[in-house]
């Protein structure tokens, strides 16, 4: 019987995360997901018991020493490394004096934690026979919007990174993915609009894109708002602005 293939995911008890877990469990793969959250993790394993959860807050060194921890724990090649955990926080610097700290977390958990993890586990992501970094980037990388500039210039860094990425390992086993979603149905696009994906659509579609080993993936609108942009960067900057 072949072994089964490691499914490393951040953020994986909520939203988005929360269907790929799922959906990555109910194809059999050995998933460790980490979380801030104890009680969230918790309902992840009374429905996924094979699951193991850690929780650890990605802001902090020892929440990522105590994730990467668990993964080396472990003892197996990792396939699929899914840096899903993000934050967004709107601020106002025209107007208000925003906490340093709020902004270093921010940063922390959407930039320096995939890039951290990602170095770390590298080496055990080149013992699988094919293996995959996945990075969640956002639309908003590229076109962004007026009340989130730290989350959208992180997602921006994230995008960089995992071309970057890319380029060092051709010619290597591992594979890097960018995951380039829609508004998604999360608690973070509460009250955004009605046209967001749900997240078991998202995740679907994620987990048939990494199937066919696609390098970037774009969800619901995306496509033509990228077209839009390269055609006529103004109107999809006017449009995104407000969002």
């Amino acid at each position: 019987m072949p072994e089964k293939k490691t499914v490393v995911l951040t953020g994986g008890a909520i939203g988005l995360g929360r269907e790929l877990t799922r959906l990555f469990s109910e194809q059999g793969y050995r998933l460790i997901i980490c979380g801030r959250t104890q009680s969230a993790l918790d309902e992840v394993q009374e429905c996924h018991r094979d699951v193991i959860t850690v929780c650890a807050d990605l802001a902090s060194p020892e929440g990522r020493r105590c994730f990467l921890a668990a993964v080396h724990e472990l003892e197996q090649p990792v396939d699929l490394l899914v840096h899903n955990a993000a934050l967004q926080f709107a601020y106002d610097f025209a107007n208000n004096c925003t906490p340093i700290e709020r902004i270093e977390t921010e940063l922390l958990v959407n930039l320096l934690a995939p890039i951290e993890l990602t170095i770390e586990l590298l080496p055990l992501l080149k013992q699988a026979a094919e293996a995959r970094v996945v990075v969640i980037s956002s639309a908003l990388a590229r076109v962004p919007k007026k009340s989130a500039p730290v989350y959208c210039a992180s997602k921006a860094g994230l995008s960089n990174f995992a071309r970057a990425l890319r380029y060092q390992l051709e010619g290597t086993a591992v594979g890097v993915t960018e995951v380039v979603p829609d508004l998604i149905v999360t608690r973070m696009a509460a009250g955004k609009g009605d046209k967001a994906l749900s997240a078991f659509e998202a995740a679907q579609k994620i987990i048939t894109g990494l199937a066919r080993r696609q390098d970037e993936i774009r969800l619901g609108r995306v496509p033509f708002l990228f077209a839009l942009h390269r055609v006529v960067p103004d109107l999809a900057y006017r449009i995104l602005k407000a969002a």
